[in-house]
């Protein structure tokens, strides 16, 4: 066996399988986000147009593809992680695509009502500090320990935050809400898991290496999901099938852990974004 720290060659691009290429592109976060976005907006009535699911899309390409563009400057050479590695060669013009990218959403951004935008600069603050916390060399040690749950909570907000603009407030939707937050974070954390080799190699530091019983506690946290969302199945009936899908996600990424160990490292990865466009079935 290879020693932690062992850094492997990594294959030519035009090497990696068809399914991976979303993840390297970083494209497998913005599909996600927008197909809960679409869920979450069908359930509470919310009118989205082309406008808002672009920009969201956008902005989570634009932080998922930045954190690996910075995690890559620190890579010294060749590492075991597809991503990294991809953002480690091509960085050049990844950045100048991000820059690109920034461009579009600042515009699209402007056209929204000042509402929405004031309340995106804020959330944009908040992104802002985490990547401060995640990349700042005197401060990433210690918040690194808990960057999959700051991570999966983000993007949980990020999702709904167009929903939760301008949707009335209630309780089903709010239960809703929470438990697709807690699959965003068992998502994050059942990958950092998986990973606690690759990071520790990367000098990445993570929750799951500060945390030996985390794949044991994964399936307390999996019966969060299905209760939340069951409650707000009974509290609305038309919240039943965003209700289901979500509590199907909480199954899946179950099965998905305890099929990890034979697997693909990239293709449960991959598997484990996938199972997060469930709610995107009630859209048809």
């Amino acid at each position: 066996m290879k020693p932690v720290a062992t850094s492997i060659t990594f294959e030519s691009p035009r090497a990696l399988p068809w399914w991976l290429w979303a993840n390297v592109l970083s494209l497998d976060a913005p599909l996600v986000a927008v197909a809960g976005l679409c869920a979450f907006a069908r359930v509470a009535g919310v009118e989205l147009g082309w406008e808002r699911p672009v920009l969201l899309g956008l902005c989570a390409w634009l932080a998922y593809c930045g954190d690996r563009l910075l995690d890559a400057r620190r890579l010294k050479g060749p590492v075991e992680s597809a991503r990294h590695e991809f953002a480690r060669v091509n960085g050049r013009w990844l950045g100048a695509l991000w820059l690109g990218a920034l461009l579009a959403a600042m515009t699209l951004a402007v056209r929204l009502p000042a509402n929405e935008w004031l309340a995106g600069l804020v959330l944009a603050a908040v992104v802002g500090g985490y990547f401060l916390l995640q990349h700042h060399r005197a401060l990433r040690g210690v918040a690194g320990q808990g960057k999959e749950l700051m991570a999966g909570a983000g993007f949980a907000v990020g999702t709904l935050f167009f929903v939760m603009i301008q949707a009335p407030w209630s309780w089903p939707l709010l239960l809703l809400g929470m438990a697709w937050a807690v699959l965003c974070g068992i998502n994050c954390l059942l990958i950092a898991g998986w990973d606690r080799a690759r990071d520790a190699a990367m000098g990445q530091p993570s929750m799951a290496r500060r945390w030996p019983g985390l794949e044991g506690a994964l399936p307390w946290l999996a019966t969060a999901p299905p209760t939340l969302a069951g409650t707000a199945a009974v509290l609305a009936e038309e919240m039943l099938p965003l209700a289901m899908a979500l509590a199907a996600c909480a199954v899946a990424l179950l099965e998905l852990a305890r099929r990890a160990p034979g697997m693909d490292p990239e293709a449960r990865r991959v598997w484990a974004d996938a199972v997060l466009l469930l709610p995107v079935l009630i859209l048809f």
